[in-house]
Formats: structure tokens, sequence, C-alpha cells
């Protein structure tokens, strides 16, 4: 039911993406980057396996559109033998604060998790959590003035089919400006935070995935 829910989101977005906006004037604009994350794995509370995960992400933005933006981001995690899984994250999204010196973005984020495991400490048995949730979501960006440096950050976070999630990243971002694009260089921590209220079915406790550690990656805008 899950997949099902899944794909009947994905398919709402990208018949919007297809649409013809009567509302824009302006060129759409489309936003791509990758990242690699170094992250440290956290099950029930105690360090684990490292985890170099790679991230990718694609952004669709209908500028003065009445239809949302739209980005989809890909994240692999494999923690090794406590935890794995693939984080597959589709935002609809508003700008709803546009300054020099600001943005800010708000809206909600699908997220289906696919090929995943979570076992506790002296136990043999593996759980899985392909399930599908609906979190809230948010950007910002601050201008340095004077500068091409950026503060950004973006926070995910939602409680349903059972897991209670937060998706955080906080860092900087370094625009290098060309005629009709920009190539970026960002950097920053990101932190993802999962908490099951009944993965494990004989347990009256909850069960913990933590991730967390630095990141880099590059961006292109046009």
């Amino acid at each position: 039911m899950d997949r099902v829910a899944f794909a009947a989101f994905a398919s709402a977005v990208v018949s919007l993406a297809v649409i013809p906006s009567a509302f824009a004037d302006s060129p759409y604009a489309f936003k791509a980057g990758t990242d690699i994350w170094w992250g440290s794995t956290k099950i029930d509370n105690t360090r684990r396996d490292d985890a170099d995960s790679p991230s990718v992400y694609i952004a669709y933005h209908p500028s003065r559109s009445a239809l949302p933006d739209i980005s989809y981001r890909y994240t692999s995690v494999d923690g090794g033998n406590f935890s794995a899984f693939d984080k597959h994250d589709l935002s609809l999204y508003y700008n709803v604060v546009s300054h020099e010196l600001m943005t800010f973005d708000v809206g909600i984020t699908g997220t289906q998790y696919t090929d995943t495991h979570y076992r506790r400490a002296g136990s043999s048995t593996a759980y899985e959590f392909n399930d599908f949730t609906v979190n809230l979501y948010s950007y910002a960006e601050i201008n340095i003035p004077e500068s091409e440096w950026h503060i950004i950050g973006q926070f995910e976070v939602g409680n349903m089919n059972g897991i209670k999630s937060t998706d955080f990243i906080a860092g900087l971002r370094y625009e290098i400006p060309f005629d009709s694009m920009s190539i970026s260089f960002r950097g920053g921590y990101r932190v993802i935070d999962l908490e099951f209220s009944e993965l494990v079915p004989s347990s009256t406790t909850e069960s913990f995935v933590f991730v967390d550690g630095y990141f880099l990656g590059t961006e292109i805008r046009f």
C-alpha cells in the first residue's frame, strides 16, 4: 500500500511539472547537485559503522507561477549489519520570502524508504521499514552581503506510519555566477534521525536509527 501511495504522489507531481503555466512570465529554472556525506551511524543510541553516503537532487522552479516548485532527492545510507536504507524525497513547496538577503521556502515532502534493514544488537533478526511518509518541508538561504557566500538550511520533519523522522542540513554555499547559469560548491552538516514505534513487533520500546556527519558537494543552476 505504501508503494501505491508513493506512486500516486509521484504521478501527481510529474503531472504538475508538464502542465504549461498560464501565469509564468519568465523561463523555467532548474537546479541539480550531488553531495558526498561522511555519515556516522548510531543504532539504538550506540555508535556503529561509518557510512559514506551519496546524495543527488534536482529541482524545477516555474518562475512567477501559481504552480509549486518541485524537487527530488535521493540518499543512500549503508550502515553495515545494523541498518541501511535508501531515501527518496519528493517535495512540493512555495517561495514565501524572496529578498536580496534571504529566501525561504515551505511545503511538504513525500518520502519513500526502500532497500531497508534494521537489526538490534545481539539479535540475528532483520526488520524492514519500506514505508511512505509525508513530512513538513522548509529551506532557507541567507546571503552574506557583498560576497558570493550563502548560509543554507533545509529541514524536513514528520510522524507517520510509525516513523518519527527528522532530516536536517546546515551549511554554506559559494556561488560562481556565469551569464546564463551558476556553479556552486557547498558543504556543511547533515542529520537523519528516525524513531520507530512499531518496527519490532515483540518490543514495547522504540527503535532508533541516527546518522550524522559532514558533507561536501557541487550544484548547478540554470
